[in-house]
């Protein structure tokens, strides 16, 4: 019976450790990686354009083990947006990051949620993954510029007889920015003294630039819009409208 005894505590520290790696849960203690890397793309203000994309250098990416309903573990990315959790048991995880809501249902920054299934000793790889931020429209790089011109006719002047007094640059000239066409003007500046103007820190889209001239070739009190449309198609651009937009005053 004694010779036995050897063989029989063997067996049992092999049963044993056959029911502990059946019965192992999900977390730290395994030879399993999870690893991945997070680009963060940025758009203009409700996400119709996007702007540019860099790797999300110290986004915070978190794991949950198995069912738990909270941060088991939490890591930061590197300059390269890559990140990666180490020593893991097979099972199911879950890794989330936060972003803008692209929906814009919320101001709120979002979960972003990706769910592993995680086999012994894997490397898991996971697909490139992205964050989301909204920039303001001055957030940018480019610049539109250009130049307004006064044409002043004299008092005496009617529609059908205007009679010019002089041409010189509009200072002082009140000039509007619209983004995309939205139905507010985003930026209201004022001329130089020679007539010119900028718009600056503009990100990537559509813009409309408009002023307010007198109606002299009616008479009307109501003043007229002069709009010029002007596209910004990549970042650092600077568009100079090459016309001078030209407003009469009587």
């Amino acid at each position: 019976m004694k010779q036995n005894q050897p063989i029989k505590v063997f067996l049992l520290f092999l049963l044993s450790a056959a029911l502990f790696s059946c019965t192992q849960e999900e977390g730290i203690g395994g030879n399993g990686h999870i690893k991945g890397v997070v680009i963060e793309k940025y758009y203009n203000h409700d996400f119709t354009v996007l702007q540019h994309e860099t790797p999300a250098s110290d986004q915070n990416v978190y794991i949950q083990f198995g069912d738990n309903n909270i941060v088991d573990d939490d890591i930061e990315t590197s300059y390269t947006g890559n990140f990666q959790f180490n020593y893991l048991w097979p099972g199911n995880y879950r890794i989330f990051y936060y972003s803008d809501d692209t929906s814009r249902q919320t101001t709120d920054d979002i979960a972003m949620v990706h769910e592993i299934n995680l086999d012994k000793s894997e490397t898991y790889t996971m697909d490139t993954l992205y964050t989301y931020k909204a920039l303001d429209w001055d957030e940018g790089t480019s610049k539109i510029k250009g130049r307004v011109m006064l044409i002043n006719y004299k008092n005496s002047s009617t529609p059908d007889n205007l009679i010019i007094k002089d041409t010189p640059p509009a200072q002082e000239q009140e000039i509007y920015l619209t983004c995309n066409d939205e139905d507010f003007y985003s930026e209201r500046i004022r001329t130089q003294g020679d007539g010119t103007f900028v718009f600056s820190n503009l990100l990537i889209g559509k813009y409309t630039v408009f002023v307010y001239s007198e109606n002299v070739e009616t008479g009307d009190t109501e003043d007229i819009v002069i709009e010029i449309d002007v596209e910004i198609s990549e970042a650092g651009q600077t568009i100079t409208i090459e016309d001078d937009i030209i407003i009469k005053k009587i």
